[in-house]
């Protein structure tokens, strides 16, 4: 796969993240991810990683010409049901540094990985070369092109400068090198907001009118002086490149937003961006919400308690045992604004971007509840929606509905749990009926352990009383489940 390293100016890399990273070991390494979404000329879905490595937070040492370089090694799967699909695994060397205590670079990557449409699971590691212990890694679910509509935008891409190309490179887009700034979070001197996306229409060409502006997170209303229309043709791929001066825009949360209608004004298609402003010379309207007060503009308009206990709740399967005593207190409390602070508070806390943190684990909390939910719970308070809520995607689930004489169950194996390597929870469903899988057993540590779970696992058609000096179940054929656990 073609891959371009670039040497990006350290002023653009600040505390706004496109995905937010999440380490699961104890390093330092920082790198911040942008992964946007485009098509060919021929309709096939690609993307587009942009991987910013903060120089700083990785080991230089000397090379063969007494310069000092950081190497990393990148690693990106993509997985449906515990398969790989496809990969990309490359080595990356920094800009070369003349002494070890020179200021560190920081460099960025771009890859473009053709894909087919589906929903993966996408697992990340960056390793420093250089220190063994110094790992990144992040899992999330991603979809690919699954919407199978005749007009669509791209992904928005924002952009620091571009360029004519002088030839076909990694960064070309229609004859234009475009260099991607990699955060959404914007302080001075960023003051202009460029930005590049792609139009589509599998019909025939049409007029349209396309519609490009900035709106307050908080009440999506539309900020007049950041409004602008144009008249388009639409053909297979029609690029897009604009910008806007934020100079007096203040400081806030807020969506850039594509719209495309059509003669009769209808919307079409639509597509936006999160970002971040911070501009300590203009102070914000009563309605901009601070990035100094950290609160989650979604909470404004809630009035109805019960939506923030819910919220709250769902928090139950990632807090430590402090939080949760907290939780539990303030779920208990008819004041609506106690709940607001202890769930503002939580994501201050575990975040630098607050706002983005939640959004992203919410959609894992939709996510569950669509999976597990069941007629008295929701997903997140099912033993499957806590493990995933708290551990992440499995590397590779495995369901058995028709052994002879045990329960439904599933298999879920982790290549690698807070340190822990090769880890599995095994989920059984004793009532058959219904969805409520119940966790069995788990060898990850500080979870349910069970040394008799064959046997548990195995009563479904059994008459044999209990014995308990033994752990394995009823040896029939067909009964995998031990084989399974182990591999």
């Amino acid at each position: 796969m073609n891959h371009r390293l670039l040497h990006i100016r350290p002023a653009l890399l600040l505390i706004g993240f496109f995905i937010i990273l999440k380490s699961i070991s104890a390093s330092d390494l920082r790198a911040y991810l942008y992964i946007a979404q485009f098509k060919s000329p021929t309709n096939e879905p690609y993307i587009e990683s942009y991987l910013n490595i903060i120089g700083n937070t990785v080991k230089f040492k000397a090379d063969s010409n007494g310069t000092y370089r950081s190497k990393i090694q990148v690693l990106l799967l993509f997985k449906q049901d515990g398969k790989i699909i496809t990969f990309e695994k490359y080595t990356l060397s920094s800009p070369s540094i003349k002494d070890s205590l020179s200021p560190r670079p920081n460099y960025l990557d771009v890859q473009r990985i053709p894909i087919k449409r589906g929903i993966y699971n996408l697992e990340i590691t960056i390793s420093d070369l250089y220190d063994s212990t110094n790992v990144f890694n992040y899992k999330n679910i991603i979809t690919i092109d699954n919407s199978n509509k005749e007009i669509q935008f791209s992904d928005i891409e924002i952009i620091d400068y571009y360029k004519t190309s002088s030839e076909e490179n990694i960064l070309s887009k229609n004859g234009l090198d475009l260099y991607p700034y990699v955060s959404s979070f914007f302080s001075k001197p960023q003051d202009t907001l460029m930005f590049y996306a792609e139009l589509y229409n599998r019909t025939k060409p049409e007029d349209f009118i396309l519609q490009y502006y900035i709106e307050d997170l908080s009440n999506h209303q539309i900020l007049p002086s950041f409004f602008r229309t144009q008249r388009i043709t639409s053909k297979t791929v029609k690029p897009i490149l604009s910008s806007f001066n934020i100079t007096p825009l203040p400081t806030g949360n807020y969506n850039l937003v594509l719209k495309l209608k059509n003669k009769e004004n209808k919307e079409v298609c639509k597509k936006d961006f999160f970002f971040q402003r911070y501009n300590s010379q203009i102070k914000g309207t009563s309605d901009t919400l601070y990035l100094e007060s950290v609160g989650l503009a979604e909470l404004k308009n809630i009035t109805d308690i019960e939506i923030m206990r819910d919220h709250i709740k769902s928090l139950i399967p990632i807090l430590n045992q402090r939080e949760l005593y907290k939780a539990n207190n303030v779920l208990k409390n008819e004041d609506i604004d106690l709940l607001k602070n202890f769930f503002n508070s939580y994501w201050k806390s575990v975040s630098q971007n607050p706002e983005q943190a939640w959004r992203i684990y919410k959609e894992n909390v939709q996510l569950v509840n669509r999976s597990y939910s069941s007629q008295i719970k929701k997903g997140y308070e099912t033993d499957r929606g806590r493990v995933y809520l708290k551990y992440g995607t499995p590397s590779g689930i495995t369901t058995s509905n028709h052994e002879p004489s045990s329960y439904p169950y599933e298999i879920w194996q982790y290549f690698e749990v807070n340190g822990e390597t090769n880890r599995h929870f095994i989920f059984y469903n004793p009532d058959i009926a219904g969805e409520d899988y119940q966790l069995l057993h788990s060898d990850v540590r500080g979870e349910l352990s069970n040394p008799y779970w064959q046997k548990d696992l195995t009563k479904r058609n059994s008459t044999r009383a209990n014995n308990w000096d033994e752990t394995e179940g009823q040896k029939q054929y067909g009964n995998r489940s031990l084989d399974l656990y182990n591999r």
